[in-house]
């Protein structure tokens, strides 16, 4: 799918790549202090929309209005880990050939990061830490899969992941004999919570598909204390307001 994208197009959904991972172009902000959330906006022109948008993420998930509609059909494929440090968050690309489906459309699965805590809240619930699935489609569309981590039994397949975590901002880790599927790290029922949002870290571009995953997954405490430690404090963005926006409480036919 990518090879028919025209080379600027390309380019765009290697920045969406970069970005929603915690590496973007204008890397100067952050999650505290003087280039904290409050100030995405002033730090380039092209974060206006982490102020001035009205559809921004993430959100408090409540007030849904059931629905049926499509599954999510994850169809991912193994991939060796290749991750890295960012400074914001974890990251690792995902090699091509991995799609999730959604009735018609269809998406690529480009990356996954890790968030702790969680960045969307449940009632006010906020998870441990979550899983964030980035996908892109025609035309530059994205689609974003959360996965809501709460504290229990170790994760089997979550293990050689975050046991190659890189430790320092900028490093990579690339283990081409380590294969994971993104699939296992998503619970089996994939009832959803459907809305339009945003991008959740600068520029905060809007037109996103989100989804989050009902059914959180298990970490052990070692294992999201891990996370926590490499990332160096939260790195969720604060809830944002909703502005009349629908969220949907998806019943998957």
């Amino acid at each position: 799918m990518v090879g028919k994208y025209s080379a600027a197009l390309q380019a765009g959904l290697l920045s969406t790549v970069l970005t929603l991972g915690g590496v973007s172009a204008q890397d100067n902000w952050s999650y505290a202090g003087g280039n904290g959330p409050k100030t995405w906006h002033q730090l380039s022109p092209a974060n206006k929309l982490c102020r001035a948008g009205q559809r921004q993420s993430p959100v408090n998930i409540e007030g849904t209005d059931p629905v049926i509609m499509h599954r999510l059909v994850t169809d991912y494929k193994v991939a060796p880990i290749n991750m890295k440090n960012g400074g914001h968050t974890i990251s690792m690309a995902y090699t091509n050939g991995s799609h999730l489906k959604v009735g018609a459309k269809m998406f690529t699965l480009r990356s996954f990061s890790l968030h702790a805590p969680a960045e969307h809240t449940i009632s006010g619930k906020r998870y441990p830490m979550s899983i964030q699935f980035l996908h892109t489609g025609p035309g530059g569309t994205r689609a974003v899969i959360e996965t809501l981590v709460e504290e229990g039994q170790t994760h089997i397949a979550a293990r050689e992941l975050l046991g190659s975590m890189p430790i320092e901002a900028g490093q990579n880790s690339k283990h081409e004999k380590i294969l994971i599927n993104a699939r296992d790290l998503m619970p089996t029922d994939k009832s959803y919570y459907r809305y339009m949002g945003s991008l959740t870290t600068p520029p905060c571009s809007e037109g996103v598909h989100w989804y989050i995953l009902k059914e959180p997954i298990q970490l052990s405490k070692s294992q999201i204390a891990l996370v926590k430690g490499v990332v160096t404090g939260e790195n969720a963005r604060p809830i944002q307001a909703r502005n009349n926006r629908i969220i949907l409480d998806a019943r998957p036919q």
